[in-house]
């Protein structure tokens, strides 16, 4: 029912109350037959409103007596006779009480009626013959007419309208703050179950701070020595709110910023209710808002004291215990608004199946419309709505939930009025699915085989948002026209306004075999492949980008046989992050693929896990089948069976989204009793184990809200560590107060001084990768993970294909994020004060993956795909300087495919026979649990390490020529592995890998080290592995002089003597060393001559022979410092 707004009594009211209630207050007249509850006196019109009120028109009734007086039976009206207009009363006013009737609204009965400019308000008797009071007015009075003073004096124009409390208040906001149920049998402070309490309505269209407000009892006055004084947080109550407030509490269980009267008797604080009790409600300055009181009947105590309209109506016993609720009575109790007779006017006019995290959704999530086609207004005030399922399912659509648009946003609804022409918005009461559901309105009524089907319209697979069985560009499905049966998938949507913005961007899917099956805006290129099993004629069809511009337009008589391809190319415009979408002839769409970075080589449509989607593969294949990755897993490591771990609900409302999702999951390493978990709603929870249960730590109870480092924002929290420093490291892909933005960001809390009065936590420092993760909104950083140099420098692991090395960074260590858009692993550096230094990009293995763990115990990462990939574990290991993929694990069999997005994994040292600890987070919290754990087999225990033995060769090389150094590492029991260094001389030579064997040659280039008599001395350097200590051992390089060879030619062998012959020299090795030094030539009777070499060669003019016959010359080659002496003979036969 439609929440009314009430109102205060005043400080004159209190003052009044205090004093004996014979010298104040009116005396009960007598009953008679024409005034059954003796009401005449005692009940008095004290407001009314014809216009001046956005509530509605309205009569208010004040009982001024000290009695609780039934009003059931008697009647208001205005100027026409009862069988026109009529609002039948039904409960009590108790004394000194305020009740409000909008006599226009459908809630006041099939004769309901409005106030106009000159006309009349009657309270009469059950049998309408007697007046009990009545007021005439001849004009509209704005903004109402009140008593001043209330109760007693004439009716005059008010400064502001105060329905439900007293006229001096002068405050609507404040008049519409009530009391509006009584409980005064509940259970000790000692005991399960309710306690006494008074609930309080907030009847207005905002919400509003009671901080300073309290309640407190009295037999007719109040007591001063009871009070419970509202503050802190709780006591915000919200448009059409309520707030239960228990008198007499454990002083455990008081609420935050909350004092009681009287203070704690070590145990327990504050007062119960008597039967007797009335109850009065102040304000800070001790004005009295509201008072209320039940009577003294047989039956008073044992039942709730209840308004029949929330906040405004008269008040009955015997309702429901609804505490923060809207109030109900058994059998229904209530009656139910009755339909608007203008209901066929309403029409289901847009819904959107996106979540209130999906970019496109009006502001919150399974959005739906409805328009007021008819040419005058109605209310829907009572109204239910479910999705596809049965009518009895359907939930009331409450005030608070209705949103209607004030020319720039969606705002809160005031009432449940739709003016002709106009919408109103609000959020499924259930989920709807994005793969096609329906939605379902109907009209009041306690029973559902009584409510009338008001409009019900369904929408296939993504017509009105995501799914995810494809990409869907849609954000809505709108009637376009507005207000006809006729529904499109839209891009635009205008939820609170008129379809024609959204219906401007009307399509329809585009339902065909023929599908985007690779795409590269590198290489300019698309591919289009038909999956069907006839021929399709595509001729004509386009492709649009991302701006809806057309890149291609497949030629005419295009026709693709089954299984066939078709190539575009020259596709121009297509950025790093686009998208393609298929449109046929008859302009039907159909989103190709979305992507966030280059595709290097191109995207390839890929079947994985059973689902089709989209992934960047390495090697394009245009024309051909596509080279898609293949992971093929193993059983799981560990137990099969999987248990719950956490409460029943015990996520479920801390971040007031109605659902669990937490995401990050990690063990601390300093106490392993210790699991940090994180909450995508920007909630830190610190838990522990207690009995077959995970709980949090008392000071940590429901978990601490996170803030960015200026204090505001709220992160989307997805992965979580603990750092070297004990600190909290936790990764955020969005702001979740602009949740439709990127804002990748990791972030650091100091959690050493939390205690129960820590409110909130303030990140120290925050690291901005975002232009190292680009990705769509929320489908950036998930996991994360420590991973100390330590571990790095041990397992070999290369940056730029050069050996990581500890003092490469300023940090002890590496923060390894996981992306869920890429499954790519991003390795950051984060110091303190600096800026964030990304050192290297891996594949996690995985095409996404939404948590990476560090396992000390196995020296080696795990990667986490959740549900998209049927729960796939991959664990990585250093291999050649990089991480690989050694095993791919399937989840335990004991456990559903579910939205795992985290895995903490206990340390090794907590094993129990055989088995250690993991724990899983679901992000979907199925069946209302969050946490699982199964066990992984624990690792083998580390064997010491082994000393071994190092033995290299000791070569002697010519200059010039190449050699090797044969290196061994043997060690008992096991194959040493890994690396070897070797210096010569002091010179390091590239490290070297060991080979099955345990050996390795080590190449030595030619030229490396000059000839010297004395040899040089060589050291080999073992790095050692898990299994092998380092070691080393030393040998020796001889380098001894090269070959030489002498080669001389003369241009003639024979010579006319006194002739002088050219000769040329060449000194030549067979590993091309250019020879130096100098030549000589002797004999033949020429004496000696001595020439000098240029790059190994010599040209002499040898002296005229003086005489005939055959000269033998010798020539010798003097050597140098890298080639030795050499010699060769040249005969020349001197002629006449």
């Amino acid at each position: 029912m439609l929440p009314e707004p009430r109102r205060a009594l005043s400080g004159a009211l209190a003052a009044l109350l205090v004093l004996p209630l014979g010298a104040v207050l009116a005396v009960p007249a007598t009953a008679s037959a024409d005034d059954p509850a003796g009401a005449v006196g005692n009940v008095v019109i004290n407001e009314v409103s014809s216009n001046g009120f956005a509530g509605g028109d309205f009569i208010e009734l004040h009982n001024r007596s000290s009695t609780t007086i039934d009003l059931t039976g008697y009647h208001l009206k205005d100027n026409k006779p009862l069988v026109e207009d009529d609002v039948p009363l039904d409960g009590k006013i108790p004394p000194q009480g305020y009740v409000v009737v909008y006599t226009d609204s459908p809630s006041a009965g099939p004769k309901s009626f409005g106030l106009g400019a000159a006309d009349e308000a009657h309270l009469v008797s059950p049998d309408g013959l007697t007046t009990i009071d009545s007021h005439a007015w001849t004009t509209h009075r704005t903004p109402s007419w009140g008593r001043s003073p209330d109760a007693t004096g004439d009716l005059a124009v008010t400064t502001a309208p105060t329905p439900g409390g007293p006229n001096v208040l002068a405050s609507t906001a404040e008049a519409q703050v009530t009391l509006n149920e009584v409980f005064s049998d509940g259970a000790s402070t000692s005991a399960p179950g309710l306690h006494d309490y008074v609930e309080i309505h907030n009847g207005g269209s905002a919400p509003i701070d009671l901080t300073g407000w309290y309640v407190t009892d009295g037999a007719a006055a109040p007591t001063p020595a009871d009070r419970v004084t509202l503050g802190g947080a709780t006591a915000i109550i919200p448009a059409a709110g309520y707030l239960a407030v228990e008198t007499e509490l454990h002083d455990s269980e008081i609420p935050a910023g909350f004092t009681y009267l009287p203070a704690s008797n070590g145990t327990k604080s504050g007062f119960g209710l008597s039967k007797t009790d009335w109850v009065f409600l102040f304000r800070p300055d001790g004005t009295l808002v509201a008072t209320t009181f039940k009577g003294l009947l047989p039956d008073e105590h044992a039942n709730t004291w209840s308004r029949v309209t929330s906040g405004t109506g008269l008040w009955r016993n015997g309702a429901d215990q609804t505490p923060g609720a809207i109030n109900t009575f058994p059998g229904g109790g209530s009656e139910a608004p009755p339909l608007d007779p203008r209901w066929d006017d309403v029409e289901i006019n847009e819904i959107a199946s996106l979540n209130d995290d999906d970019a496109g959704n009006p502001g919150f999530g399974d959005a739906v419309e409805l328009v007021n086609t008819g040419a005058a207004a109605v209310s829907i005030e009572g109204w239910h709505q479910t999705d596809s399922g049965a009518a009895s399912g359907a939930e009331p659509l409450l005030l608070a939930d209705l949103r209607v648009w004030d020319g720039d946003s969606l705002e809160p609804a005031t009432d449940f009025v739709i003016p002709a022409g106009g919408h109103v918005a609000f959020s499924s009461t259930k989920g709807l699915s994005g793969e096609g559901d329906s939605v379902k309105v109907y009209g009041p009524g306690a029973e559902p085989a009584v409510r009338q089907l008001v409009d019900e319209a369904s929408y296939g697979d993504g017509d009105a948002g995501v799914s995810d069985s494809y990409e869907s560009d849609s954000v809505a499905f709108a009637a376009c026209p507005e207000g006809s049966d006729e529904f499109w998938r839209v891009t635009v949507n205008s939820f609170g306004r008129d379809n024609t913005a959204s219906c401007a961007t009307k399509s329809r899917r585009l339902d065909s075999p023929v599908v985007l099956n690779e795409v590269s805006n590198t290489a300019a290129k698309a591919e289009l492949l038909n999956t069907g099993t006839e021929p399709v004629d595509i001729s004509g069809w386009q492709l649009l980008d991302s701006t809806d511009t057309v890149v291609h337009t497949v030629p005419a008589a295009t026709v693709l046989a089954a299984g066939g391809y078709h190539l575009a190319e020259g596709v121009v415009g297509l950025d790093s992050a686009d998208s393609l979408t298929l449109r046929d002839t008859a302009g039907s769409t159909a989103v190709g693929h979305t992507w966030f970075e280059d595709g290097i080589a191109s995207y390839s449509r890929c079947e994985l896990f059973g689902d089709v989607t989209y992934v960047e593969t390495p090697t394009a294949t245009w024309g051909a089948a596509n080279a898609c990755p293949q992971l093929a897993t193993e059983t799981w490591p560990g137990g099969s069976t999987v248990a719950t771990v956490d409460a029943v609900d015990a996520f479920t409302d801390t971040d007031n989204n109605d659902e669990g999702d937490v995401s990050g999951a990690a063990f601390d390493p300093a106490d392993p009793s210790v699991l940090w978990l994180a909450m995508n709603k920007g909630r830190l929870f610190k838990m522990h184990q207690v009995g077959d249960l995970y709980e949090t730590f008392p000071e940590w109870s429901g978990g601490k809200p996170l803030r960015f480092t200026n204090g505001a924002g709220e992160l989307d929290a997805e992965g979580v560590t603990v750092g070297p420093d004990g600190a909290i490291y936790l990764t955020s892909e969005r702001d979740n107060t602009n949740s439709g933005v990127s804002y990748n960001k990791i972030a650091r809390f100091d959690v050493g001084s939390v205690t129960a009065a820590t409110t909130e936590l303030v990140a120290t420092h925050e690291w901005d990768v975002n232009d190292k993760v680009v990705t769509g909104t929320n489908l950036g950083l998930e996991g994360v993970t420590y991973v100390p140099d330590e571990f790095l420098v041990a397992a070999g692991w290369e940056v730029g294909g050069t050996a990581y090395r500890a003092a490469t960074q300023p940090t002890p260590g590496l923060f390894v994020t996981a992306v869920e858009a890429t499954g790519m692993l991003h390795f950051f550096s984060l110091p303190l004060g600096g800026s964030p230094v990304e050192v290297k990009v891996e594949s996690s293995g995985l095409p996404n993956s939404m948590d990476v763990t560090y396992d000390a115990d196995r020296q080696a990462l795990w990667a986490l795909c959740d549900d998209t990939c049927a729960g796939a574990y991959n664990l990585l290991r250093v291999v050649d300087g990089d991480f690989a993929v050694e095993h791919s694990y399937a989840r335990p069999s004991g456990m559903p495919n579910l939205n795992n997005e985290g895995m903490a994994i206990a340390p090794a040292s907590t094993c129990t026979d055989g088995f250690q600890d993991v724990v899983w987070t679901d992000d979907g919290d199925t069946d209302g649990f969050s946490l699982r754990a199964g066990t992984l087999t624990c690792p083998e225990p580390a064997q010491q390490p082994v000393a071994p033995t190092v033995t290299v060769s000791s070569p002697t090389v010519q200059f010039g020529k190449a050699t090797t150094l044969a290196v061994t590492v043997a060690a008992a029991g096991v194959t040493p592995t890994g690396k070897v260094t070797v210096t010569i001389d002091g010179s390091a030579l590239p490290a070297a890998t060991l080979g099955a064997t345990g050996t390795v040659k080590v190449a030595v280039p030619k030229l490396f080290r000059k000839p010297r008599v004395a040899p040089y001395p060589v050291v080999v350097s073992y790095a050692g592995d898990a299994a092998v200590e380092p070691g080393s051992a030393t040998g020796t390089l001889r380098v001894v002089k090269g070959k030489a060879a002498v080669k001389a030619t003369a241009p003639r062998t024979a010579v006319v003597k006194k002739t002088r012959v050219r000769m040329v020299v060449l000194v030549t090795n067979p590993a091309g060393v250019t020879a130096t030094g100098k030549v000589r030539i002797s004999g033949g009777g020429l004496g000696s001559r001595t020439v000098q070499l240029v790059d190994g060669r010599a040209v002499v003019r040898l002296p005229a022979f003086q005489r005939v016959g055959r000269k033998k010359l010798t020539v010798a080659y003097l050597g140098d410092q890298n080639l030795p002496r050499a010699t060769t003979s040249k005969v020349i036969r001197v002629v006449r």
